[in-house]
């Protein structure tokens, strides 16, 4: 597994960056996360793994037992050893799958909240309640999806990046939320609020 560990001279918060979950995704998710680690930072430490598998069995990250696989065991050594404040999760998606992840009733089939489109089928979404739990309620967890037919074209992976970017610089929760929703109002708007309804306000999102 290869890890940029980035360090501004200014301190700050830890950000964890992660790519290459299962299956196959590294493919599509590690070239972005390459591009990202050759980029100043802000403030803090700053890790980053394009490429936690490069091609194991799919499991899904929802489910209990791709936190007892391998690469799920790995994924929760990097929070413990690091303990990050921000946490970015990069998946690619096939076009099939899109109104999978973005059905409105994929809490009421499923138990979680569906992804809101950013743009262009860039996906937004809280991470696995199973995985929330290893962060607390002030960390900043969200997970990316982006398409995979879409991954080569160089607007689509720019407007990537600059979403990542924001994770870069960003020094507190309220900074990052303040970011995308002056990019992505509308979107945010409906993303935060599907958080509160499922959190039941417990948490704030993300």
């Amino acid at each position: 597994m290869k890890l940029h560990r980035l360090i501004a001279p200014k301190g700050g918060p830890t950000k964890l960056f992660v790519g290459g979950l299962h299956g196959t995704e590294s493919v599509y998710t590690a070239p972005i996360l390459e591009i990202l680690a050759t980029e100043e930072i802000g403030t803090g430490e700053v890790i980053i793994v394009p490429c936690l598998v490069e091609n194991s069995k799919y499991i899904a990250v929802l489910s209990e037992e791709y936190y007892q696989s391998q690469e799920g065991t790995e994924l929760l050594r990097l929070i413990h050893d690091y303990k990050p404040d921000f946490y970015f999760e990069l998946h690619a998606y096939g076009e099939q799958s899109y109104s999978r992840l973005t059905d409105p009733e994929r809490e009421i089939k499923i138990g979680v909240p569906p992804f809101i489109d950013l743009v262009d089928g860039i996906l937004l979404g809280s991470i696995a309640p199973i995985l929330r739990r290893e962060f607390s309620e002030h960390d900043f967890c969200v997970t990316i999806e982006v398409p995979k037919c879409k991954c080569d074209k160089a607007e689509i992976k720019e407007e990537l990046l600059q979403i990542l970017r924001i994770g870069l610089t960003i020094a507190t929760k309220r900074e990052a939320l303040e970011k995308l929703r002056i990019r992505y109002p509308a979107q945010m708007k409906r993303a935060e609020l599907l958080f509160q309804q499922y959190y039941r306000n417990r948490l704030k999102p993300f």
